[in-house]
């Protein structure tokens, strides 16, 4: 085979494999994210771990969540604990700890996403407790079922490699990550939350708020879809601008994902 073919298919795999569209949503393969359940007295204790499977260190970022669904009024209220890292080659660490009251009888999604630098997903791992039984979801189990599990010493309950969306058949959703360093920031990404949640954006694409430094002593807020800027504007402490960006972000938002093909309700 001449040199220059040779040299072109190779350099053509390798595009293949390293672009966003050949590498696809392929999880835990680089880093894995692994969510552990231990029960203890009357609580269970949520801890979540990142191992680097490559032969480099890597900077990265995660994200932990604990998304708890009321029962009676189906409000959700989601509490996230953030952090960096770098994490040595062929390397596990312990990320963080949440604990859950082992009686709570609410629908229960907990959430570990670990990101690298370019806010890319390189690990995700989910738990569902509680989960109504007709949603047919693999990652669920009953709270009571892991109890006693764990009695019988099964410390690790569901959590397992997630490798693609389509292979495993978990499907994220509806997931917006705050990663915010004022009041402002964190009030904007309620309102944010809330007008995404009302308008039901039924989109598996993961959505950041991250707010940045800007000139002087302002900071930035950038709306990222799985890593990319949509929209981005200077930060005001001011409840009407917050509100008017908000209807900006939305806008940018769902055209963005309308471009996609996502799946979109209403808006």
């Amino acid at each position: 085979m001449p040199l220059f073919k040779r040299q072109l298919i190779c350099f053509c795999l390798l595009s293949l494999l390293f672009s966003p569209s050949g590498f696809g949503q392929i999880y835990n393969s680089v880093v894995e994210a692994e969510i552990n359940l231990e029960m203890n007295n009357e609580f269970i204790e949520v801890k979540g771990s990142a191992f680097n499977r490559s032969e480099i260190n890597q900077s990265l970022r995660y994200v932990l969540s604990v998304i708890r669904q009321d029962p009676l009024t189906k409000d959700k209220v989601k509490k996230d604990q953030t952090g960096r890292f770098v994490l040595a080659a062929n390397t596990k660490i312990n990320l963080s700890e949440s604990t859950i009251n082992s009686e709570d009888p609410a629908r229960i999604i907990i959430l570990l996403l670990i990101f690298d630098t370019d806010d890319s997903i390189l690990g995700k791992d989910r738990i569902v407790l509680n989960d109504d039984p007709t949603r047919n979801d693999p990652d669920a189990i009953e709270l009571q079922t892991f109890i006693d599990q764990s009695d019988k010493g099964f410390t690790d309950a569901t959590s397992r490699d997630v490798n693609s969306d389509a292979e495993d058949g978990v499907v994220l959703r509806g997931i917006v990550v705050e990663e915010t360093k004022t009041k402002p920031g964190s009030d904007f990404y309620k309102i944010f939350y809330q007008s995404y949640r009302e308008n039901e954006i039924n989109s598996n694409r993961i959505i950041t708020i991250k707010e940045v430094f800007a000139l002087g002593r302002n900071t930035k807020l950038e709306v990222k879809i799985e890593g990319e800027t949509v929209f981005e504007f200077f930060l005001r402490p001011k409840e009407d601008y917050l509100k008017e960006m908000n209807r900006y972000a939305m806008r940018y938002v769902f055209n963005y994902l309308k471009k996609q093909g996502q799946v979109v309700k209403r808006y």
